[in-house]
């Protein structure tokens, strides 16, 4: 049986995945755990804690899906199944990025640790796309300020493109990652080697 942090986690994670942060208070959590709220406290002070505690699987699960063997040339396949790999990850804990802004504003321990993750994900994705142009799947791009855009972009399909389905009242459902690969297939396609614009 899981020990009661991780009881906690699993159980905060699906009321937030189904009514959203703000109507879920610990009480709620505690009451669907079938322990008293001292005992919750015990584990976690507070509701930020826990969102903390889900951020943190967010990224360990983030680390694991955009980990590349050393031994592997990255190639245009790789990053496909990483950018499905990334909206089964968003599915798994879509609270988080439905409520992202709110969430952010509310907590700025929380807030420094996203923006920190983010800044880190998108020079990883710059040095990606250097990569993919330095082995020829790219053409040359003008400067670093194109590939400074081309990696934004890339990004915001990658973070928002399940909240774009979800707000549009179609939820999302894990057969709609093809076309979130597509829409980053889109996004590189016209800087592929060989490919006119």
């Amino acid at each position: 049986m899981a020990d009661t942090k991780t009881r906690i986690l699993d159980t905060a994670l699906a009321l937030f995945n189904e009514q959203g942060t703000a109507p879920v208070t610990t009480n709620h959590i505690a009451e669907a755990l079938s322990i008293s709220p001292g005992n919750l406290y015990y584990h976690y002070r507070n509701k930020a804690e826990i969102v903390r505690g889900l951020f943190n699987r967010i990224t360990a699960a983030w680390a694991a899906n955009y980990a590349i063997p050393a031994d592997t040339l990255p190639d245009l396949a790789l990053v496909e199944r990483m950018v499905a790999g990334n909206f089964t990850i968003q599915a798994q804990y879509r609270f988080f990025f439905r409520d992202l802004t709110l969430l952010l504003n509310a907590d700025p321990e929380l807030a420094s640790a996203y923006r920190q993750n983010r800044e880190a994900g998108i020079a990883n994705t710059r040095a990606l796309i250097g990569l993919f142009e330095s082995v020829g799947v790219l053409a040359p791009l003008a400067d670093d300020e194109a590939r400074d855009d081309l990696a934004q972009l890339l990004w915001l399909v990658g973070d928002f493109w399940l909240v774009f389905r979800d707000s549009g009242g179609t939820p999302f459902a894990p057969s709609d990652t093809a076309q979130g690969v597509r829409l980053f297939r889109r996004l590189i396609t016209p800087h592929l080697k060989g490919v006119s614009t």
